[in-house]
């Protein structure tokens, strides 16, 4: 890893230098503003020490070549061995409970659930609710059974959100997440989504805050430049203040973060003081949607101290499941707001209404047996027995 000091007038001065010398792969280690020069301290200007690094090309080190160790081999054997048997107890069959009802058409559903990723609560919750909800006969009819349960997997969802623009000032509109989610591409999906309406023209601002990483600035700065969205820097809290109460005449106010990783308790809390520096805003945390079940509760875990208002899903179109991240807004009761499924901007997002979340799950209803939905799978389902409470 190469380090190196800089002493400059501002932080845009070390982003140059520091992508000019050490180039767009390196990060920023720290940063601290000091007073340089003047005499015996008086009459000395205001700097910036900055250390940046990048890591440096490892092809060159000597490889120590161990395939001549016996012992180095047997454990590679060992461990393809483990990995097969791995893949093997995850690829059986999940028992279906005692308590669901043995039918097939049920047991088929099920399976179904947990080989998408479904938690076996949440799928075993899904069935046995169906199951006493429908009748013996109806349960054999596939296309009710079918209709039933999208309509049920989608009422587990809390409401879907979306972003609404407020006509009395600026609506603030934070994305925080891990590294390497989509946070930017995201951000500038939603800006060319609100600024060129069909109906109206609105007045979209983008500030990131990811003074981290030395090719973000220069990122998000070119979606601007390509969909016409002006773009600031804030390298404080402060900053991004200021930036906010001198841009009142916006509609909408779009934040990037830098990622954070939810085992960094540290780098969490530095992101929450900008967040605290504004009174008014909404946050959503992006999460990539092919990330393990038990690490996406991790991440909103970590991020939790933060005021969360929903979750956005991104690179949908990179996982052959969507079970976790169903399951995890289920349990969290957070709403969801966009899944994102591609890297075209504007294209490739979509608000996450429940039955869109639903066909992603498990495909969408046959045509010619839809007719009992409308597009809200939080109403009530024609021709079911309610529970009713006296």
């Amino acid at each position: 890893m190469r380090v190196k000091k800089y002493l400059v007038k501002n932080m845009p001065e070390a982003m140059e230098l520091i992508k000019l010398e050490l180039g767009p792969n390196a990060v920023i280690l720290h940063s601290e503003k000091v007073r340089k020069g003047g005499v015996f301290g008086l009459f000395a200007r205001p700097k910036f020490e900055v250390v940046a690094a990048v890591d440096t090309d490892l092809q060159d080190f000597p490889q120590h070549n161990s395939h001549g160790d016996p012992s180095i081999q047997a454990m590679r054997d060992e461990l393809k061995n483990l990995r097969v048997a791995i893949s093997q107890v995850a690829a059986r069959p999940q028992p279906v409970p005692n308590s669901v009802p043995r039918v097939a058409s049920l047991e088929s559903w099920y399976q179904r659930l947990i080989d998408q990723g479904v938690a076996q609560h949440l799928a075993h919750q899904t069935i046995q609710r169906v199951a006493n909800e429908l009748s013996r006969w109806t349960l054999d009819n596939q296309g009710v059974l079918n209709e039933h349960l999208h309509w049920y997997l989608g009422r587990q969802l809390p409401p879907p959100v979306q972003l609404n623009l407020n006509p009395a000032g600026p609506q603030v509109f934070f994305v925080v997440g891990p590294t390497g989610v989509g946070k930017t591409t995201t951000l500038a999906k939603l800006a060319a989504k609100f600024a060129h309406t069909p109906y109206k023209k609105n007045r979209v601002l983008m500030i990131t805050t990811d003074t981290f990483r030395v090719a973000a600035i220069p990122q998000i700065s070119a979606f601007g430049e390509i969909l016409g969205v002006p773009v600031e820097v804030a390298y404080t809290p402060d900053d991004l203040l200021a930036l906010i109460k001198s841009n009142a005449d916006k509609d909408l106010i779009l934040i990037d973060t830098p990622g954070r990783s939810q085992r960094a308790a540290s780098e969490v809390a530095a992101l929450s003081d900008y967040l605290a520096a504004v009174p008014e805003k909404i946050v959503h945390l992006a999460i990539n949607a092919g990330t393990k079940y038990e690490d996406m509760h991790q991440i909103i875990e970590a991020f939790s101290a933060m005021p969360l208002d929903g979750l956005i899903f991104t690179k949908i179109d990179e996982t052959s499941s969507l079970g976790a991240a169903y399951s995890v807004a289920c349990e969290r009761a957070l709403p969801l707001s966009y899944l994102t499924n591609g890297q075209r901007v504007p294209e490739d997002i979509e608000v996450a209404t429940a039955d869109y979340v639903v066909d992603l799950l498990v495909g969408p209803v046959p045509d010619g047996i839809r007719s009992t939905r409308n597009g809200n799978s939080h109403q009530t389902m024609p021709g079911v027995r309610q529970e009713v409470t006296v």
